[in-house]
């Protein structure tokens, strides 16, 4: 039986530069934790290397196009308005 949970990470509204700042930290945290698990698998040769490899590509390449469309100075007249969810699914092997 599958059990799928949904929560909300990110729900509101922020300046640019508050903006900016929480949705790096979630990137960057994501890069680190898959850079992390790369080494391991180098150091113990067990592991997708290739596959840890792309997700931290995959990840870069999106985190860039964020600092692009968050790019230049705050205006002082804009907002962000961030909504970020996350769906969990429960499955038996």
């Amino acid at each position: 039986m599958e059990n799928i949970k949904q929560f909300t990470l990110i729900k509101g509204k922020f300046n640019i530069e508050d903006g900016r700042s929480i949705v790096l930290n979630f990137f960057n945290t994501k890069i680190n934790f898959h850079n992390l698990e790369l080494l391991t698998a180098s150091e113990s040769g067990q592991g997708d290397k290739q596959a840890i490899e792309q997700k931290i590509s995959d990840l870069n390449k999106t985190r860039q196009e964020v600092i692009e469309l968050l790019a230049g100075p705050d205006p002082g007249d804009e907002i962000l308005e961030i909504q970020g969810h996350i769906s969990i699914r429960k499955t038996k092997l």
